[in-house]
């Protein structure tokens, strides 16, 4: 059995090592073989393969934000089973959503389709086959803030910026709340004076108004 290998190399964190597993399982051998989304820099493990079985690649394109799936994939794959008599099956890794079409096409056209996943679905199930892929590149970890410089000098302060000691927390904690507590008797103080000036104003227009 000769198949076509269609891999999008952005569709998953893929590397090459769970690749060539993936293609050593397969019972036939390599009529034809395209990467899509291929960048030299981040994907030149791939190299090899690509001399060996005489690969094309294309390169990643940027505006894919309403369909998951490369357009180019699709069309080539219908374009192969159409014109390649010599390819009976094919090998597709791609991101499974919005990939039910194109496997529809390619098992009305008379050819065998696998596809190479993560892990079962129901997308993988309407295929001839599939292969679990090995990730070999972990989720990357959500990225933290980075924490603030500080000086050494600092290391033991227990109000950061403000240069108190560690030692000294406790009677620079005891200085504080005497302050905030004269802060907000001084504020209750004038609340009194204010609502009793309001109030001898209130009783000096009632004498005013009835004596």
């Amino acid at each position: 059995m000769n198949y076509a290998i269609l891999v999008d190399l952005n569709s998953m964190r893929l590397s090459y090592d769970s690749f060539a597993k993936a293609i050593a399982s397969l019972d036939g051998k390599i009529a034809y073989a395209k990467l899509y989304g291929y960048n030299n820099k981040r994907n030149n493990d791939f190299n090899s393969f690509i001399k060996t079985y005489g690969a094309e690649v294309a390169l990643p394109v940027n505006n894919r934000k309403k369909v998951r799936i490369d357009i180019r994939q699709v069309i080539d794959a219908v374009t192969i089973a159409c014109t390649r008599i010599n390819v009976d099956a094919f090998f597709i890794i791609c991101s499974e959503l919005d990939s039910i079409a194109m496997i529809n096409s390619l098992k009305k056209l008379g050819k065998r389709v696998i596809m190479g996943i993560e892990s079962p679905s129901f997308v993988a199930e309407q295929c001839d086959g599939y292969i679990i892929l090995e990730r070999s590149f972990p989720e990357e970890e959500e990225k933290k803030p980075l924490p603030l410089p500080r000086d050494d000098k600092s290391d033991d302060e227990f109000l950061p910026y403000s240069g108190v000691k560690q030692e000294k927390k406790s009677d620079e904690m005891d200085k504080i709340k005497q302050e905030l507590k004269e802060l907000l008797d001084s504020k209750r103080r004038q609340k009194s004076e204010i609502e009793m000036g309001q109030s001898v104003l209130q009783l000096d227009e009632l004498l005013k108004k009835y004596f």
